[in-house]
């Protein structure tokens, strides 16, 4: 039995890319929610995603997530 093309279903992402406020100047940065490198503020230096090898531990507040969708109705 062969299953149509529509019935297939595609996995979406698991990752995103997340607006991140700095708890302690308020900066905010765009960083990926599967960060290999442990992110720092650029202004005041402290931790704001570490990597874990897998999901980042995020130590910022998450002010958005920023879709895919998002991004191709803007352009």
């Amino acid at each position: 039995m062969r299953m149509k093309r529509e019935h297939i279903l595609i996995p979406t992402p698991r990752s995103m890319f997340l607006l991140v406020q700095c708890t302690k100047c308020n900066t905010e940065r765009i960083i990926y929610s599967h960060t290999t490198t442990d992110i720092k503020c650029s202004k005041c230096g402290i931790l704001l995603a570490k990597s874990t090898g897998g999901k980042a531990i995020i130590h910022a507040k998450i002010l958005t997530r920023l879709d895919s969708t998002v991004s191709s109705q803007q352009a």
